[in-house]
């Protein structure tokens, strides 16, 4: 095989009028972006030279039908998915109606769900999945025919080479082409709400948790490393970080693409204080607004957060969980309520916002009294956004086998959808109430008066009305 292969990355249309965020892995888009599981692939394997191409039949609003005649006028010789679980059925009709109208090409599948049950993806002998990270094993299938850590079909068996063990060196991969085919043409689409700069776009800065949360679903290139490692060699993998040098260069690459905001959409960011200072003094330049995800304990160091603000951090996704300490205790959140506190009052102080990750039904043992009662702390809080979901078995987890083992578990389809529905059930908190105290908490933050006062004042001009009332709809419905 030879460079000369064409290689197409796909987004096919979703088979119902709900899009999964991919990325994240275990949500619905409010908003679509690139896919940056895609994106980096796309720019490792054109900067080895490999003809690619990239088609986001969501992006370019492609209707079904159109897309599949897009794919039967194209000549590639591979289509690369990237599958997470609320995508597979949308996915698994993608690959056969592909071989209809290409039958001589071949379809990759990367992803926590292909690696989780790659079998399922494999009714072809033509279909390759690459479980883990995808990086390395996807070069090295295509100059040779094979490679670790992939599973396919073949005569009516499915084979599964085991993996190396070896971690992907991230500042050896490219920096994403984020203007790359279409997505140039619709960069001044892509926006994200807690910004006020666009377009926005996202990046990842490492891969991976060190921390040991019992209903972790990280983000899903991190996810699938995770499942991988710990089926092939039974524990997590370590953390892998990209340098401060090669963090800065892409900043700096964002920037002169014209990009005027971006999330760093790492599991955690802040991994240590020596590199996280290098980074924030690298950005601070660029004058680009961005924000980050991290733990609560990671935001007590008062010359950290002060690097953060100084370098145009405006916004900070802090996944709390609970305000209950029987809760954090149970999930293995390994923080307190005064870390949460502290770190919230740090963050007011030099003027970052904090989006709080709140979660309905994370233990057995919370009541309804419990809910109310952080509920009632986070309205004390000076926080403008909150996140509730509602604890989701993901499968893979060690939450979900908790749940089948104890019974919780009443739905173990992979109709995921922690914004509205309950997969689990408990004798104290059945399905229904977990699902109404959810919708409860999403009104009675929101809807305050105080709350509605203060977002119409923030209203600069009809876009901005028209983009708050269709969030607001979505969440709400």
């Amino acid at each position: 095989m030879t460079g000369k292969s064409k290689v197409t990355f796909i987004e096919p249309p979703p088979i119902t009028d709900r899009v999964p965020e991919r990325l994240a892995g275990c949500t619905y888009e409010i908003h679509h972006f690139p896919d940056l599981a895609q994106l980096g692939l796309l720019s490792l394997l054109k900067r080895e030279g490999y003809e690619v191409n990239l088609i986001d039949a969501v992006l370019e609003e492609i209707p079904r039908e159109d897309f599949f005649k897009i794919i039967a006028e194209d000549d590639s010789d591979y289509y690369v998915i990237h599958s997470c679980i609320l995508a597979k059925p949308t996915d698994l009709m993608t690959i056969a109606r592909i071989y209809e109208v290409r039958p001589k090409s071949r379809v990759f599948f990367h992803g926590p769900e292909p690696t989780r049950v790659p079998w399922e993806y494999l009714d072809d002998e033509r279909t390759v999945v690459f479980r883990g990270e995808p990086e390395d094993n996807m070069l090295e299938f295509l100059e040779k025919g094979t490679a670790p850590g992939t599973s396919f079909k073949k005569k009516y068996e499915i084979e599964s080479l085991p993996p190396t063990g070896r971690q992907v060196n991230l500042d050896k991969l490219p920096v994403p082409d984020r203007l790359f085919g279409p997505l140039g043409k619709y960069k001044d689409r892509f926006f994200n709400p807690k910004f006020k700069g666009r377009p926005y776009t996202a990046m990842m800065a490492s891969r991976g948790c060190a921390h040991r949360c019992l209903f972790c679903v990280p983000n899903s290139l991190s996810f699938a490393r995770e499942l991988e490692c710990i089926k092939y060699f039974g524990k997590k993998p370590k953390v892998a970080k990209v340098s401060a040098a090669r963090v800065i260069e892409e900043f700096r690459a964002v920037a002169a693409q014209g990009f005027k905001s971006m999330m760093v959409i790492d599991d955690q960011f802040l991994w240590d204080k020596p590199r996280s200072l290098e980074i924030c003094a690298g950005v601070a330049p660029l004058k680009l607004e961005w924000g980050i995800l991290s733990r609560a304990d990671y935001l007590l160091d008062e010359e950290v957060i002060k690097a953060l603000k100084d370098s145009g951090c405006t916004t900070i996704d802090i996944g709390v969980e609970s305000l209950c300490q029987k809760t954090l205790d149970f999930v293995r959140k390994d923080i307190t309520v005064d870390q949460v506190d502290r770190s919230l009052s740090l963050l007011k102080k030099y003027g970052i916002d904090a989006k709080l990750n709140m979660i309905i039904g994370a233990c057995p043992a919370e009541t309804e009294a419990d809910i109310q009662d952080g509920l009632e702390k986070l309205k004390e809080m000076d926080v403008e956004n909150v996140m509730f979901s509602i604890a989701t078995p993901f499968k893979g987890t060690e939450f979900y086998k908790l749940c089948e083992d104890e019974g919780y578990l009443i739905d173990e389809s992979d109709s995921l959808d922690p914004l509205n529905k309950a997969m689990i059930s408990y004798p104290n908190l059945p399905a229904e109430k977990l699902e109404k105290l959810e919708k409860k908490a999403y009104r009675d933050f929101y809807l305050r008066p105080e709350k509605i006062w203060k977002r119409i004042k923030n209203i600069k001009n009809l876009k901005d009305l028209v983009r708050d009332i269709g969030i607001a709809l979505k969440i709400f419905t």
